[in-house]
């Protein structure tokens, strides 16, 4: 493995190749994406980027330089406040304050599990399907 990774943004649908050996991150279009298929996702705001992709031994979080295995033992919990959010795994000290995203409710296919990764985490992350997503 090189250490990079391609990730989409499911709000934007930009690209990122991260190095998750040196944390240097390159954007792009989402057609320049150089990998066939599902990569993993990525949210980033002004002072967070976080990532989950899937490996050979199942989903991978990366936050703040780290790699930090996902399993369905955690505990996680998104907790709401009008419009402020955090996200929360416990067993990792994981603490992320974001905002909900302007993009739920544009249209059809932008539900809030659709736009929001970290709801998405929180809701699926103890389903076999989901767990098998992100399994190479």
């Amino acid at each position: 493995m090189n250490g990079i990774v391609e990730l989409i943004n499911l709000e934007t649908f930009n690209c990122c190749k991260l190095n998750v050996l040196t944390g240097e991150k390159v954007f792009c279009k989402r057609a320049e994406k150089e990998t066939k298929g599902f990569t993993g996702l990525y949210f980033m705001d002004e002072m967070t980027f976080f990532a989950i992709y899937p490996t050979e031994s199942g989903p991978v979080m990366y936050y703040e330089g780290k790699e930090y295995a996902l399993s369905r033992e955690l505990h996680i919990t998104l907790r709401k406040d009008g419009e402020k959010r955090e996200f929360r795994v416990d067993e990792y000290n994981i603490r992320i304050n974001y905002f909900e995203s302007p993009y739920i409710d544009m249209d059809v296919w932008s539900d809030e599990e659709d736009v929001d990764l970290f709801y998405q985490i929180a809701k699926f992350y103890q389903d076999e399907e989901y767990y098998r997503k992100y399994t190479k």
